[in-house]
């Protein structure tokens, strides 16, 4: 077989694996926001969610054996050649898979990461959500430290949207991401109140992985939305 024959082969497998992990996503936030109580921390609503990712993946992929990791390890990359600080951090979830069309064994680990904030309204002044979302979630699949789903070609960010209107809050989103040289989020469809809505944005990375498309999951959490 060609050189070209693996590399359309990875690409393929790839793909298939990023689109599963994003519809598993985005069912297990709608099972999510079913939920008769829903907390309000980041910490247990991402537990929450974890078990919402293991139904959804049971329901949509019951012959698919790897389940998501909640707080796992940056995976190490053969590029470093020791233990570098990306190491260290962990993304709040990633499904990890070997990609067997890769011809280089120490290059056939494949992440798919998935980075949570909370959205709405400051809480207090030293911690605003909205700002939170690109400096602590956005930042981390840009910046070396981090380089979250370092090697991969896409990644997504959950935003549990708990107040505002949806374009004052967007709004808001793009005050801090402009100022940190990203481009605007562009909302694919309309806004789903009550649901999820999807958006996306693809950005330059230093690293492998570059052009990079961050997937957006914003699922509707306000007390006063009705879910389907």
């Amino acid at each position: 077989m060609s050189d070209l024959g693996p590399r359309l082969l990875s690409q393929n497998l790839r793909g298939k694996h990023q689109a599963r992990c994003l519809l598993t996503l985005e069912r297990a936030l709608r099972l999510l926001r079913q939920s008769e109580k829903l907390p309000e921390s980041e910490v247990e609503l991402n537990r929450q969610l974890h078990f919402c990712l293991l139904q959804a993946s049971r329901e949509l992929y019951p012959e698919n054996e790897i389940a998501p990791s909640t707080e796992c390890n940056n995976q190490p990359d053969p590029d470093d050649e020791a233990r570098v600080k990306r190491e260290q951090k962990r993304p709040d979830f990633q499904w990890i898979f070997l990609d067997r069309y890769e011809p280089d064994p120490s290059r056939s680990s494949r992440q798919f990461v998935v980075e949570c904030k909370r959205l709405g309204l400051a809480l207090r002044a030293d911690w605003i959500l909205n700002k939170n979302y690109t400096n602590h979630g956005i930042v981390r699949f840009r910046e070396a430290e981090w380089a979250y789903a370092k090697g991969a070609s896409s990644g997504a960010m959950v935003g549990y949207w708990q107040s505002m209107e949806a374009d004052d809050l967007l709004e808001e989103i793009h005050q801090e991401s402009r100022a940190k040289s990203f481009p605007d989020l562009i909302i694919a469809g309309t806004w789903q109140p009550g649901r999820v809505s999807r958006l996306d944005h693809v950005f330059e990375r230093s690293f492998q992985g570059s052009p990079f498309q961050l997937h957006h999951l914003w699922v509707d959490l306000r007390p006063t939305s009705s879910a389907d």
